[in-house]
């Protein structure tokens, strides 16, 4: 009998409440069942039964295999309940709404257990009264979208839009699918008709803001945020809202008094402490970023991404103490994957300064296994995206339209691989006078998506091939709104650094509709650059950083398709080692500023006495003078490295 029918019968059972029978199913089934149904089936019977010890042996094991499953938690807090045990039911009821938010007898039980804090009660009454109003379609959609079931969630939602095509809450969770899905622009604009016919909804407005935000629209964001807060500066989504928007657009003073404000609200919300330390790194303020850092582990000691957070200063070393109870939490079954992805990379780190290379690599791989098991990259898509590429973006395509875009020369893209040198060329650039530092900017990806576009998932990609029907008019028309979207990123220097490592899979359309943009593709030896990235927990995108084969196939296609650039485009592109930067630094910056024609100026060899604020990885590392100590790190994991070194072929 397959999984699904065992299932069923036995849901059924509990139904009609047989449970003795149910749970004789339950063991007759075993085999047929996954272990997730057959652990959770078993311990509703034995709850029913009044068997609560036998009920929590089989929940510690579904957890153990499952710890995001909120249906778990709620099962914790029932059983709890018949031995009496009030505050471990509560915590349990409070990890099952967390993991999933349609879990309504979770709620209640909250209402009914907690009779104390007051704000934590009047936030539950309203989630009460939100799921009794909501139809039954939406809570299952709001359960799948949680329990990481998307395509089934999409599904059912856009069913029931269908027959209820105004519904503005069903829209609201349809475009949070899309934004799980990381399809962005079809959530925006499933926000933006909610918003025509629910102008003053709140949640609606909080996703919006947060979609601008995930597309790097700060500008307009930060508009909405502003208009959002006015309307209640003691909303607290409001508040986080605004100081997350005045952060991307560099207002620091400003976002820093925000996140106060909520602090005094929310004394314990570790996220606003992270971001506080996020903040703090970004300006230089390292010893306040640390304090913010620790601040948000002491509060909540199993929030992992304040370790990674203090890991990825690089510049951090973590106590005996520290690596201690993070050795203990890794091995907790109750830390959610996520949280333990980032308490391994941690340890990877914390391993790695105390040169125990084995058991930094092992905690590397572990974090990155549990990233890869959510990812959906494919190295064979890549390889195909790229050839794709290849073959449009001829001798041909350029010698024809090679003058149609956008007359500006401003932008100057600094591309290839993450973690390879990017932040130094654009620290040593963002130095000379004439040049404005600005984000890695999604604005190309963005209007390659654009291009994209399909009315149908059966019909064939457009992109690449639409560039080869696009006309002078429109290519100018990309070119000038690539170039007006940037503007909310600078001042009235003449040109500006787009720092966004992916576009080298672009350049044919960068050329086209910037044809006068210079374009510097920084490198790094291959198995430098790739252990590198493989150990550094990226905040999102990078998928291919996972798995070691798959980041060779990645850096296989990376040289190959860049060799096609400078073929096609000969002497536009220039390419940087990063290892001929730190042995001759001045010759190397020389070189650049000649062929971005930007006369020479000393403050560009000083770059690392410069105030202005780093949004990456390496921010603090870039706050230094060059240092050549890093360049073959990797050989200390060399014995562990078969994976990549065999598949590369470059």
């Amino acid at each position: 009998m397959q999984s699904t029918e065992s299932t069923k019968i036995i849901e059924n059972s509990i139904k009609n409440k047989d449970f003795k029978n149910a749970l004789s199913l339950c063991i007759e089934h075993s085999q047929s069942l996954n272990k997730k149904d057959f652990y959770y089936l078993t311990s509703v019977c034995y709850r029913y039964l009044k068997e609560p010890k036998k009920a929590l042996v089989n929940l510690d094991k579904l957890i153990q295999i499952n710890p995001t499953y909120g249906r778990a938690y709620q099962e914790i807090g029932h059983t709890n309940i018949l031995l009496k045990e009030k505050n471990k039911a509560l915590k349990a009821y409070l990890r099952a709404v967390r993991h999933n938010p349609s879990l309504q007898s979770s709620w209640l039980g909250i209402l009914a257990l907690e009779n104390k804090n007051e704000e934590l009660i009047k936030f539950v009454e309203q989630n009460v009264i939100y799921l009794k109003d909501l139809a039954p379609e939406l809570k299952t959609v709001i359960s799948f979208t949680h329990e990481g079931k998307l395509s089934r969630a999409d599904r059912i939602c856009r069913e029931y839009l269908r027959d209820h095509p105004h519904d503005i809450e069903a829209m609201r969770l349809l475009a949070n699918i899309g934004r799980d899905l990381n399809i962005y622009e079809d959530a925006e604009f499933l926000l933006e008709s909610a918003l025509l016919f629910d102008p003053d909804n709140p949640k609606i407005k909080y996703d919006y803001i947060n979609i601008l935000t995930k597309r790097q629209k700060y500008g307009e964001a930060l508009k909405y945020a502003q208009e959002f807060y006015n309307e209640d500066p003691k909303n607290i989504n409001a508040m986080k809202l605004l100081s997350t928007a005045l952060f991307r657009t560099d207002r620091y003073k400003e976002a820093i008094h925000i996140y106060n404000e909520i602090l005094k609200l929310e004394p314990n919300n570790t996220d606003v402490m992270l971001s506080m330390g996020h903040l703090y790194k970004t300006s230089g303020e390292i010893e306040k970023s640390i304090s913010s850092y620790k601040k948000a582990y002491k509060t909540d000691k199993y929030f992992g991404d304040s370790y990674w957070s203090l890991a990825n200063l690089k510049t951090y070393k973590f106590s005996e103490s520290e690596v201690k109870s993070l050795d203990e939490m890794v091995d907790d079954v109750y830390v959610s994957e996520d949280e333990r992805s980032f308490m391994h990379f941690a340890l990877g780190k914390a391993y790695e300064d105390l040169n125990e290379y084995e058991k930094s690599f092992n905690h590397y791989k572990e974090g990155n296994l549990i990233r890869k098991s959510k990812s959906l990259f494919n190295v064979n898509d890549f390889n195909k995206e790229c050839l794709n590429q290849i073959e449009v973006c001829t001798d041909d395509l350029f010698n024809m339209k090679s003058e149609w875009g956008s007359e500006s020369s401003a932008p100057i893209f600094i591309l290839g691989l993450p973690r390879v040198g990017s932040t130094l060329i654009e620290q040593i650039l963002s130095s000379h006078s004439l040049v404005e530092p600005t984000h890695e900017l999604p604005n190309i990806i963005s209007t390659a998506l654009r291009l994209n576009e399909r009315k149908s998932q059966d019909i064939k990609s457009r992109y690449p091939d639409i560039l080869l029907s696009l006309s002078e008019p429109q290519l100018k028309l990309i070119g000038d709104k690539y170039i007006n979207d940037s503007d909310v990123f600078r001042t009235d220097k003449p040109y500006f650094i787009d720092k966004m490592p992916n576009n080298f899979r672009h350049i044919g359309l960068i050329k086209l509709i910037l044809p006068n943009a210079k374009i510097i593709d920084i490198r790094r030896s291959s198995m430098s650059a790739c252990f590198s990235c493989y150990k550094q927990l990226f905040a999102e995108g990078q998928e291919f950083t996972y798995d070691l084969k798959d980041l060779a196939g990645y850096y296989n296609n990376y040289v190959e398709l860049m060799d096609h650039w400078n073929k096609v485009l000969p002497n536009q592109i220039l390419s940087i080692n990063y290892e001929d930067v730190v042995n001759d630094f001045e010759n190397s910056v020389n070189q650049i500023l000649d062929y971005c024609n930007l006369n020479f100026e000393k403050e560009c060899l000083e770059f690392y006495k410069s105030k202005r604020s780093v949004k990456t990885p390496s921010a603090e590392q870039v706050r230094q003078p060059i240092y050549k100590t890093g360049m073959d790190y990797w050989k200390n994991y060399e014995p562990y490295l078969d994976d990549l070194k065999n598949n590369l072929k470059y």
